[in-house]
């Protein structure tokens, strides 16, 4: 675990520096690696505890992200987001 903390604290120190556009680039760069990264974990306990670490890390604090969060998790286990006709 140690390792693990260690990593977590090394990434922290890069900053993007630029317009929004760019950070909005690289967050989307390291979205998308994080989440191959999240498909090749194997077991599916660690798979669920990365991807709440994950939600509970982007929503903090934040109010309306957990509404958010929230509201997408619920359509999504109830089926809604395939459907078409549903509005959230």
């Amino acid at each position: 675990m140690d390792e693990f903390e260690y990593l977590m604290i090394e990434d922290e120190e890069d900053e993007v520096e630029g317009e929004d556009d760019v950070k909005l680039a690289e967050i989307y760069k390291l979205a998308s690696k994080l989440l191959k990264l999240l498909d090749e974990i194997k077991s599916f306990e660690l798979k669920e505890s990365a991807s709440l670490m994950l939600i509970k890390e982007i929503v903090g604090e934040d109010k309306v992200l957990v509404g958010l969060a929230t509201k997408m998790l619920q359509d999504m286990s109830y089926g809604f987001e395939d459907d078409e006709s549903y509005v959230s």
